[in-house]
């Protein structure tokens, strides 16, 4: 089965969602993620998730030939607003021809209001047919056997799991190894966001794939051998950093496009060099 690859609008991080669109479709990406954030990145706002904004967004990827199987749409899903508010996320996800939306679940002292809002949410991805795919992450879903038991619990085939190397990385401190972590989560795993750390005097930043700590062959290797079907985007946070795996915070410097064209281009050569092998 062929695999999508795609590359989330994060990388842009400091210029429009257009030109975002515009510098993909120059770089003959096919499918975009676009990249909303809750309070850390967002090139779509909470106003944008509406019909008319939907139908604005499709016809621009329409216009670059490009494709939408994936949106990062993150929020906190335990809140007493958020059946509404990812609802929306929800629909828009299907106005623009997505298939699946990643997002976190929320944090561990909310696991009440999760559980009295996933009904809900995953019946309204069954109908879209959307899957709903939750982020490894330093919150209800925290790492290896817990997160697999975590989404049996759930126990609806239209919530699965948004994989993130990146997460493993930095929420464990550097101890998990996303590879074997990928491998354990095969099951339960519907979308993979590829990302890569690198740590110089202690001091954490995202580059291009290949340039950091991720075992990138490793991780295709699984890919390839136990997820034919499962598609993957690479994500790059450029502006993010953290030191000595404290909070990140989010650089005042905005990368110049002729560095993210090299990181995209040299991310996506080496990404489909391995899975080809």
């Amino acid at each position: 089965m062929d695999r999508i690859v795609s590359v989330s609008t994060m990388a842009f991080d400091g210029y429009s969602l257009e030109q975002a669109l515009d510098e993909l479709a120059a770089l003959g990406v096919e499918y975009v993620e676009p990249a909303s954030v809750d309070k850390i990145f967002q090139h779509l706002v909470e106003a944008d998730f509406c019909e008319a904004r939907a139908a604005w967004l499709r016809a621009q990827l329409e216009a670059r030939r490009q494709r939408c199987h994936s949106l990062s749409a993150h929020m906190d899903l335990t809140q007493a607003d958020s059946v509404e508010r990812f609802t929306r996320r929800l629909e828009f996800a299907g106005a623009i021809g997505a298939s699946t939306v990643n997002t976190i679940a929320g944090p561990t002292a909310n696991l009440a209001g999760f559980r009295a809002n996933i009904p809900a949410l995953a019946s309204r991805a069954e109908a879209l047919g959307l899957t709903i795919a939750l982020e490894n992450h330093g919150d209800l879903l925290d790492r290896g056997g817990q997160i697999a038991a975590f989404i049996r619990e759930v126990g609806h085939p239209r919530v699965r799991v948004n994989y993130d190397t990146g997460n493993a990385w930095y929420y464990s401190r550097g101890q998990v190894d996303p590879a074997a972590e990928l491998a354990e989560l095969t099951p339960v795993v519907a979308h993979v966001h590829v990302k890569t750390p690198k740590i110089v005097d202690g001091l954490l930043r995202w580059v291009a794939l290949g340039d950091g700590a991720l075992d990138l062959p490793r991780v295709a290797r699984v890919l390839r051998e136990r997820m034919p079907g499962v598609a993957v985007s690479y994500e790059l946070s450029p502006r993010q950093r953290s030191r000595d795996f404290e909070p990140r915070w989010r650089a005042p410097e905005v990368p110049p496009l002729p560095e993210l064209r090299r990181t995209i281009r040299v991310s996506l050569e080496a990404l489909r060099g391995v899975l080809a092998e």
